[in-house]
């Protein structure tokens, strides 16, 4: 069931009033809403899972200086933040690793939890025989691969040759290219590294091919988990490996309970680490299975969402 999404004059009366047919709806809804503000109020946020791209980082693949000043302002009030990223370690940016306080990066959408030391600290890497049966599906598909090993990329040579050809924004060219390893036959990497894998993904533009693919991978192989933090990526880890289980692992380390977390994301591997937080939050432009996950909207992240969301925290919880 969804939760009440809300955020600061996000709706007004008259919107209110087209969404509900009658004053007795209306006062359940708004009923409802007062609950939750108090329930998120009494509950004291302790650890702040954030997403990266598109989250926490712009669009252009920077941290805008308000969203860096409020990262500073949490962690001097006790918070403690994790990075809760689909990328892997060795791709983390320097303005994010820079922040002292950060202490701790989960990593692969879950596969990895790091401390700031680059200690791993958990592993839920993809099983072998989910690996041979990932491979048998995809043997006749010739589409572009990456794959994560140890917190390292290593990427299909075409993709980091030219990686506007498969959906790649400027903002992110040197993020591909700066890819550990540029393989010719990604297929064959995969099947030599089948032990110690956090994850595949393969990436498509073709959105007929990538519901085909997801569809097969998800009727062929029973023990992984597959989701998309990208319009054209379909990644797979193994079905431990969610950055919902990642936080539930991390503040169970800490001594933490869940209700004394909060989560925030913007694409569907964000949705079960927002939906199991105790205060679950995303960016407005989100995608709509974040949204439905979220008790607070905030605005997007060239918007310094992230601010809006510590700045309510430090208010508030």
């Amino acid at each position: 069931m969804k939760a009440m999404t809300f955020a600061t004059d996000s709706y007004s009366t008259a919107e209110l009033s087209a969404r509900h047919e009658t004053l007795n709806v209306k006062a359940v809804v708004w009923t409802a809403f007062a609950l939750r503000i108090y329930e998120v109020t009494m509950n004291k946020i302790k650890l702040l899972a954030l997403d990266l791209d598109g989250t926490t980082l712009t669009s252009k693949n920077t941290l805008a200086p308000a969203v860096k000043s409020a990262l500073e302002k949490a962690i001097e009030n006790g918070i403690i933040i994790a990075i809760a990223t689909g990328r892997p370690l060795g791709t983390m940016p320097q303005s994010i690793l820079d922040i002292e306080g950060i202490d701790y990066l989960i990593t692969s959408n879950g596969a990895a939890i790091y401390d700031r030391h680059g200690k791993k600290i958990y592993s839920a890497t993809l099983k072998e025989n989910d690996v041979l049966k990932i491979l048998d599906v995809m043997k006749d598909e010739d589409i572009i691969s990456e794959a994560f090993v140890d917190g390292l990329t290593y990427t299909d040579k075409r993709y980091s040759d030219n990686p506007l050809a498969y959906g790649c924004t400027e903002a992110y060219i040197d993020y591909v290219k700066a890819s550990h390893g540029h393989i010719e036959d990604m297929r064959k990497f995969i099947f030599e590294h089948k032990n110690e894998l956090d994850s595949i993904e393969y990436i498509s533009t073709d959105p007929q091919t990538r519901k085909r693919i997801w569809t097969m991978l998800e009727n062929a192989v029973d023990n992984i988990f597959i989701t998309t933090s990208s319009e054209h990526f379909i990644e797979l880890m193994d079905k431990s490996a969610t950055k919902a289980s990642a936080l539930s692992r991390l503040a169970e380390m800490l001594n933490i309970d869940m209700q004394n977390t909060c989560a925030c994301g913007n694409a569907d591997n964000d949705a079960d680490m927002i939906a199991e937080s105790g205060f679950g939050a995303a960016v407005d432009d989100a995608s709509r299975k974040c949204i439905e996950c979220a008790d607070y909207v905030v605005p997007d992240s060239d918007n310094d969402g992230v601010a809006v969301l510590i700045d309510y925290i430090l208010s508030n919880c």
